[in-house]
């Protein structure tokens, strides 16, 4: 599979979908023109991106940001899109990777930090931080066993009785 900026550049600078998506006039960012055909054509389902919010997070991974002041969707990066220099993909992947790196440390030195302090960490989306006093409450309210299970089962449904 092709990687992901390697091919952006490719679809941007093929004439043939210029009236879909093409480089600005800067040369340094490209414009999407239309985003529905972008996806009707599935040009960019080859890199997993169904629609538009998927594509704009890929970019954002890649170090894109939206241009500001454009009446369309317009994505450029800081230093290595530029139109005509293929080669300087190589370091935004370089970039990219190493801002990732980046993140997951600061994230994993947050969660230390926080666990040092007597937090508990439990796995989720996003990362839920509760101190263990607050862990051992909700766990005894889960699994302690109810008043509602020591009661009959008739007397349990007594509501439903016609």
């Amino acid at each position: 599979m092709q990687q992901f900026h390697v091919a952006v550049y490719e679809i941007v600078d093929d004439p043939s979908l210029d009236s879909i998506i093409s480089w600005s006039k800067s040369n340094k960012s490209f414009v999407i023109w239309n985003p529905k055909e972008l996806f009707k054509k599935k040009i960019l389902k080859r890199f997993f991106c169904c629609n538009l919010s998927q594509l704009i997070t890929q970019l954002d991974t890649f170090g894109f940001v939206r241009i500001k002041g454009s009446e369309h969707l317009e994505f450029g990066h800081k230093q290595y899109f530029v139109r005509g220099k293929p080669e300087l993909l190589k370091k935004m992947r370089l970039q990219a990777a190493m801002n990732r790196m980046k993140k997951s440390t600061k994230e994993a030195k947050a969660r230390a930090e926080s666990e040092k302090n007597g937090a508990v960490t439990v796995r989720g989306e996003p990362w839920i931080i509760i101190h263990a006093e607050d862990a051992r409450m909700r766990y005894n309210q889960i699994f302690e066993p109810s008043s509602i299970a020591k009661m009959p089962l008739e007397s349990r449904f007594r509501h439903l009785r016609i």
